[in-house]
């Protein structure tokens, strides 16, 4: 089976199983990189995620491709549900540090996941500056948590097993770029 054939295969098992309300547009991709294989299936709940990656093995194996010559990729797409409000950040002894926490809560069908947005002030007073105004931090979170959801493919980021992210002052002014565009 050709890389085509069996995304059509992975599409009719899927239909066939009742998963197909769950496939993100765009989805199943496949690529065909001479040697292997790359699919990338990406749904909307969390929750049949095992469901299809078994699914998706069992057209491959089908197809006659051993694990060795296909990556399989079967990942849920995550949403920003809420953006909680800006706390000080404690150390592990108690102690203040030099960082504004963010909560925001992510949400993959009726599956919630919170991560934790954290940015140095070093970082918030260089956006102060280069902004010109105070930096509203849950635009700062909100502007993190879209590029890290961003990327795709084998490298996805999955705010359950990477539920921190933090924003140092190396990166004040890609995100400052990026805010003078909402505001």
């Amino acid at each position: 089976m050709n890389a085509e054939e069996i995304q059509s295969e992975i599409l009719k098992r899927m239909q066939a199983a009742g998963l197909v309300p769950f496939v993100v547009r765009k989805s199943p991709y496949v690529q065909d990189l001479g040697d292997e294989l790359f699919v990338e299936i990406v749904l909307s709940d969390k929750t049949r995620l095992d469901e299809v990656s078994d699914l998706a093995r069992q057209v491959l194996n089908a197809a006659g491709r051993d694990e060795r010559s296909y990556s399989l990729v079967v990942r849920p797409r995550w949403e920003i549900q809420d953006i909680g409000e800006v706390a000080p950040a404690y150390g592990t002894i108690g102690g203040l540090r030099a960082a504004t926490l963010i909560p925001v809560t992510m949400r993959s069908g009726n599956t919630t996941q919170q991560v934790t947005v954290s940015v140095t002030k070093l970082a918030e007073a260089e956006l102060d500056y280069i902004l010109g105004r105070k930096t509203d931090l849950k635009e700062v979170a909100q502007i993190v948590v879209d590029g890290a959801l961003r990327r795709g493919g084998s490298s996805y980021w999955d705010p359950v097993t990477e539920d921190y992210l933090e924003v140092a002052s190396g990166s004040a002014a890609n995100i400052s770029r990026l805010l003078k565009r909402t505001a």
